[in-house]
């Protein structure tokens, strides 16, 4: 069996061929590559950039401790490890016990506990790369888009970071035939952010056997108890960034069971489009299972009842795999932060209405979030069946793609070590 060259995003990429240029232009045909700077450890190191650089975006707030009410929101430096969230739910218990935890290291007050906890979500987020890095062996560099992506930027020093991080090792326990990982995955991950639970469903349709998905939800079900058994998070209804919100601000209240029977119709509706691309795209793949997660819990976010900005960390390690250009995944986080910056400013009091109770303001945030989940969904659905780069020989005698969840590996393959690299 002949082994294919990792896809180079220069070379199939617009946006990054464009952007390539600055350092010499796209991967040349005979250049060679280095044995110790591996994808892994370069978009390790840009975590690690990108990580540091969300640490800066709340330096607005150190001075004060957060301590101020509507200062952490209007310069958009909040964030839940300090106690200061833009929605009234609350994380699991276990949150709690981890605070308590780091209390006892050296320093006090608000400032040294976050500091702390931003240590140990960092240590996640190193994982989350290093665990999307090994989805698609081929496409190694896909895992750029979370790495680098603003969104971790903006959202990383939160809870739903552990929430993202249980989506990383959804999709990888999944793809690479060990649906117990990827039920515990999404079992962390649910108890940490709900809409989990969906992408949960997405992935785990495709491909596989009916024991395997009986082993991931039994795994799910499992770490998800152990999670929340200490307190389950909470929810207060509908709340922010919702479109439900959007409809209580404009007259428009829509009771429980209207919502609920919204709600099931719109993600009906993504299920729909999810068989219609898994049936398009011929047979059961990884890039197919992750696009699958991603349309499902962009719908469940459409008309999740409490959306708050960071949120978004749950999107992101799916989108990243699943999303081939670089344009659709800035498109998102572009209109996604734009909505983040007017949620802040809207909290804070920093749009003052001229007009008692005019929120509309607010509203155009809460358009421009679903806006950018719309848009994420319809790309990967558009790029069916674009499951293999052109670059690819068509040849089925050397084909070593693994059908994506399957509980046993091929004979030839080390699924373990590199997923669907043929053995020396």
């Amino acid at each position: 069996m002949r082994a294919h060259s990792g896809e180079a995003p220069s070379r199939t990429d617009p946006v990054v061929a464009a952007l390539s240029e600055v350092v010499g232009g796209p991967l040349g045909d005979h250049a060679a590559g280095h044995r110790w700077w591996t994808p892994a450890r370069v978009l390790l190191g840009a975590t690690a950039v990108a990580l540091a650089a969300g640490m800066v975006g709340k330096t607005a707030c150190v001075p004060s401790g957060w301590s101020k009410d509507e200062q952490p929101f209007r310069q958009l430096c909040w964030t839940e490890l300090a106690g200061t969230s833009a929605t009234s739910g609350a994380p699991p218990h276990v949150t709690t016990w981890l605070e308590r935890l780091v209390g006892l290291l050296p320093g006090t007050g608000t400032v040294a506990t976050t500091a702390a906890l931003a240590v140990v979500l960092a240590v996640l987020a190193l994982l989350a790369t290093a665990v999307l890095v090994r989805v698609d062996a081929r496409r190694p560099w896909a895992a750029a888009g979370w790495a680098v992506g603003p969104v971790l930027v903006a959202h990383w020093l939160s809870w739903e970071l552990v929430a993202a991080v249980g989506v990383a090792v959804l999709v990888l326990g999944w793809t690479s035939g060990r649906p117990w990982l990827a039920g515990v995955g999404a079992g962390i991950g649910a108890a940490f952010a709900l809409p989990v639970a969906v992408a949960f469903v997405g992935v785990i349709a495709v491909g596989g056997r009916t024991r395997d998905r009986i082993d991931a939800l039994l795994a799910a079900a499992a770490a998800y108890v152990v999670i929340t058994l200490p307190g389950r998070a909470r929810s207060d209804g509908v709340d922010t960034g919702s479109v439900w919100q959007l409809l209580d601000q404009g007259g428009i209240d829509a009771s429980t069971t209207t919502r609920a029977v919204v709600q099931l119709a719109v993600l009906a509706a993504a299920a729909a489009a999810v068989a219609w691309m898994v049936r398009r795209a011929g047979r059961p793949t990884p890039l197919t299972s992750v696009r699958s997660g991603l349309v499902m819990v962009c719908a469940a976010l459409v008309v999740a009842p409490s959306a708050p900005p960071e949120l978004a960390l749950v999107v992101l390690p799916l989108a990243a795999i699943a999303v081939r250009r670089w344009r659709d995944l800035l498109v998102w986080q572009g209109l996604h932060l734009v909505s983040w910056v007017i949620t802040g400013w809207y909290l804070g009091g920093g749009l003052v209405p001229t007009i008692a109770d005019d929120v509309r303001a607010y509203w155009l945030a809460i358009v421009l979030r679903v806006a950018g989940l719309v848009w994420i969904a319809v790309a990967v659905l558009r790029d069916v069946p674009d499951d293999r780069p052109e670059d690819w020989p068509d040849d089925s005698a050397d084909d070593d793609a693994v059908e994506v969840g399957r509980g046993e590996a091929d004979p030839d393959l080390d699924v373990l070590a590199d997923a669907r690299h043929p053995r020396a």
